[in-house]
């Protein structure tokens, strides 16, 4: 007989084989539990780039709001200048107490204004020296029903000794 199985015998090794072959399972079970799932990141990489330059590419790009053109338009002839509304100059007279002198002046929208008819004038003046102030800004004299008439004219007297063109008298 020979050495070499026949289909029907069964197959038998040797101790030492048996060895070799538990030895090569052993390894190859090595390998396989050595070995980490890894991710290929190129392809995610590269789509990331592309994404990225496409958003570039078809973004557009607005002025901030608020951010105005300092570009004015030139006056034309064919147009009509449109004026801005000008806002007037409240100048208030009240009667603070029973004597003739107790009263106060204020003007609207200012602080620390002068109480005698003197300093009125210089005031104005300052005013009408602000941005958005004239001398054909509008002054607008408001006395109380209480306050004597000398007071109502040393107002006007201040408006015109400080160049106002425009005063005008207001009820309370």
């Amino acid at each position: 007989m020979s050495d070499q199985p026949t289909p029907s015998s069964p197959i038998r090794f040797s101790a030492s084989q048996i060895d070799a072959m538990r030895a090569k399972r052993r390894s190859k079970r090595r390998r396989r539990r050595g070995l980490s799932p890894t991710v290929n990141i190129a392809p995610m990489i590269d789509v990331s780039f592309l994404l990225l330059i496409f958003f570039l590419v078809t973004t557009t790009f607005e002025r901030a709001e608020g951010i105005l053109s300092s570009h004015l338009p030139r006056e034309r002839g064919d147009r009509p200048a449109v004026s801005l509304p000008i806002s007037p100059i409240v100048l208030r007279i009240r009667q603070t107490g029973p004597e003739h002198d107790d009263f106060s002046i204020s003007i609207d929208r200012f602080e620390d204004v002068p109480q005698r008819f003197v300093e009125l004038p210089e005031f104005l003046r300052g005013i009408f020296a602000l941005p958005g102030f004239d001398e054909q800004t509008p002054v607008v004299i408001v006395a109380s029903n209480d306050v004597a008439w000398d007071h109502v004219v040393a107002a006007w007297n201040a408006a015109v000794r400080a160049d106002a063109k425009r005063i005008a008298f207001a009820e309370p």
